[in-house]
């Protein structure tokens, strides 16, 4: 059977290999989850010490359970090496010092390559505020880590909770927590070492509610699963296939960009088509050691026309007529701004040549402040305004053999073409005649099958109107080819495209703005 799914792969590049080998070394505290920081930090600071090629983390994770729990968890016993380890008293009611010594001392590279990243215990509790659990409910968590999600769920009764990972080390952590939260229990944990899809397919499983912190690019091959169909990554196949053996309510904590970004547009469609949003909720950075916003998904079997974003409330239709379906938080003016632009679409830059500009691999010594013999100026991100192109203040020795990247030769010595500034939440957008090379923070394209002009269609990219287009759709702090791309392009008249060329050479840009409001009946 094929593979269903891309396996996350580095980009073997001399700059990411530096990183990596950084994140080797690097080990990061979870201090969002760290209550007794006092006790707790000096305590996990003294657990690195003791690794060695003898003494792994699981040793130490077996070591600290037996402490925690007064016994010893028998399937676990081969990674007994009697160590002699002291908790403090403090750091024993950490909510979850299991998860917490697995989390520290996975190096960063470890835990990025397992898509592994553990929800803070403030996250945790506004997420569970979600579920109306009754006495007969189950809950799966099929990612599940250490539990932290499953034993925060207000569930009295273990025969409530499935969890399943397969990390053999993540249900160490949960089978701890399991007897932590249901003390004297004979009831035997439903916490399994396998491949969730396996398990599901085996079991034919049907659960009320799946809360799952799914891993995040994570190198893992689901060759095996049973549905027949293609995923983007490991995040896309646990939404997707958990979400179908969910009777009530699936909850899910993701990275932001799942919402924005082009690699999960089949991931939005499948979930505005086959299940139904009842809200997302924005956390900012809640994942130690990382940057990335994180959001908390809720779908339920409810259909709506309509879903909440941060409280706002969001119309699906507007969603399914932006570009690859990002989902956004737009206001009900916004959404009506949006349906009246896209109303008025008849063609886009989808068939226009786009070209990069020129990455030299090293601008410190390859851009020139002045002209030197056999150097041309290069046009940066920083000549390019609205409508028009300073004097570039930097040359370069154009040797194509001596330059990281370039695009082909005609495209940047056609008679005309369209640059824009790339790194820029505005839209900034000119017309070179010049034939001049463009540095990479410059990028531009050639129009083609428009029948609008150049100098009319950057009237139009350059007015206000697309000015709050862009923001809304993409929201990026860069100009990027494919959003420009599937920007929508209005039939104008060629006599209003007369009129707006000569307001451009006027320099009567608000008169612009005006026009271009009117084309849309705004």
């Amino acid at each position: 059977m094929k593979n269903k799914y891309k396996t996350c792969t580095n980009n073997r590049t001399n700059t990411n290999i530096t990183k990596q080998q950084k994140l080797e070394k690097e080990y990061v505290l979870p201090i969002h989850n760290i209550l007794y920081k006092e006790e707790t930090i000096p305590f996990l600071k003294s657990l690195l010490k003791l690794l060695n090629d003898n003494i792994s983390v699981g040793n130490i994770l077996y070591s600290v359970s037996y402490i925690l729990l007064g016994f010893k968890l028998k399937e676990f016993n081969y990674l007994d090496k009697n160590l002699h380890i002291t908790i403090p008293d403090n750091t024993k009611k950490e909510n979850d010092l299991m998860g917490t010594i697995y989390q520290y001392l996975s190096a960063k590279n470890i835990r990025l390559a397992k898509g592994s990243f553990y929800t803070s215990n403030k996250m945790i509790e506004e997420i569970v505020s979600h579920l109306n659990i009754k006495d007969t409910d189950v809950i799966l968590d099929p990612a599940c880590g250490s539990g932290n999600l499953l034993f925060n769920s207000k569930i009295t009764n273990p025969e409530q909770i499935i969890g399943i990972d397969n990390d053999e080390l993540a249900i160490l952590c949960c089978i701890t927590n399991y007897y932590i939260k249901f003390k004297n229990t004979n009831i035997k944990p439903q916490i399994y070492k396998c491949d969730f899809g396996q398990y599901i397919s085996k079991n034919k499983l049907k659960v009320d509610y799946i809360l799952c912190n799914p891993p995040y690019g994570a190198n893992i091959d689901v060759s095996a699963f049973s549905l027949n169909d293609y995923y983007e990554d490991s995040l896309e196949y646990f939404i997707r296939y958990s979400a179908t053996i969910s009777l009530k309510k699936s909850i899910y904590i993701l990275p932001e960009n799942i919402l924005n970004i082009k690699k999960y547009t089949n991931l939005r469609k499948w979930i505005l088509s086959n299940s139904n949003i009842e809200c997302i909720n924005s956390y900012g950075s809640t994942f130690s050691g990382t940057m990335f916003p994180i959001i908390s998904l809720i779908l339920n079997n409810e259909k709506s026309d309509y879903f909440y974003y941060d409280n706002k409330k969001i119309n699906k239709n507007i969603i399914n007529k932006i570009p690859f379906n990002y989902i956004r938080p737009i206001s009900k003016e916004d959404e009506i701004f949006i349906d009246k632009i896209f109303t008025k679409k008849k063609y886009s830059l989808s068939d226009s040549i786009f070209a990069l500009g020129i990455v030299t691999g090293n601008n410190k010594e390859k851009l020139l402040d002045k002209k030197v013999y056999n150097s041309e100026p290069i046009i940066t991100g920083k000549d390019i305004t609205k409508y028009k192109i300073k004097e570039p203040s930097k040359f370069i020795i154009y040797d194509r053999n001596n330059l990281q990247q370039v695009a082909p030769d005609n495209l940047y010595r056609n008679d005309e073409k369209i640059v824009y500034k790339t790194v820029s939440r505005n839209m900034n957008f000119a017309i070179d005649t010049t034939k001049s090379l463009t540095l990479n923070s410059a990028n531009f394209f050639i129009k083609r099958n428009i029948p609008i002009s150049s100098k009319c269609l950057i009237g139009l990219l350059n007015s206000q109107v697309y000015e709050k287009l862009n923001k809304l759709l993409y929201g990026e702090n860069k100009i990027g080819r494919i959003n420009l791309e599937n920007l929508p392009i209005p039939y104008i008249d060629e006599n209003i495209q007369i009129m707006i060329e000569k307001l451009i050479d006027d320099e009567k840009y608000d008169e612009i703005d005006k026009i271009i409001s009117q084309l849309f009946d705004l």
